[in-house]
């Protein structure tokens, strides 16, 4: 019950941020099941890696590849719709903590927390590059095929 209450609150803070972000109400349901898809595969992966950079690197991708499909189809553009399912995976307690712990000069869990923040943080960069990336090679060849 716990793992569906925590997709139902991703989207739920996928669709609060789409909002403070003004976006088009037709596309606030693609927020929230983008947010729900990307929370879902990585506690998925999580369950089954035990390790948060290869969760978060999986969920992003797919969810940055989520968002490149559903902009081609909505006609909008891919970030739209990838920041607000991107959301639920950015470290904000484990940033919180790390501040928390160098306020506190307790500099064992403050290093602790700085490297899931950096995990979290490298994942999400990488894996929205790598997805960029391919996409644009993808459609540069078919862009090119159509020209000839």
């Amino acid at each position: 019950m716990s793992i569906w209450i925590q997709i139902l609150t991703a989207a739920l803070g996928s669709i609060g941020f789409a909002l403070l972000y003004r976006l088009r109400p037709e596309h606030l349901p693609l927020a929230a099941v983008g947010g729900a898809i990307t929370w879902g595969v990585y506690l998925l992966v999580l369950k089954y890696t035990e390790n948060i950079f290869a969760a978060a690197l999986i969920a992003t991708v797919l969810c940055t590849f989520y968002a490149e499909i559903l902009s081609k189809l909505q006609k909008t553009p891919a970030t739209v719709l990838l920041i607000p399912s991107v959301i639920p995976l950015i470290p904000g307690s484990a940033l919180y903590y790390t501040m928390s712990s160098l306020v506190q000069r307790d500099l064992i869990q403050a290093w602790y927390f700085a490297r899931l923040t950096i995990q979290y943080a490298l994942a999400i960069a990488l894996g929205i590059s790598l997805v960029w990336t391919i996409w644009a090679v993808l459609f540069q060849r078919k862009n090119q095929q159509r020209d000839n």
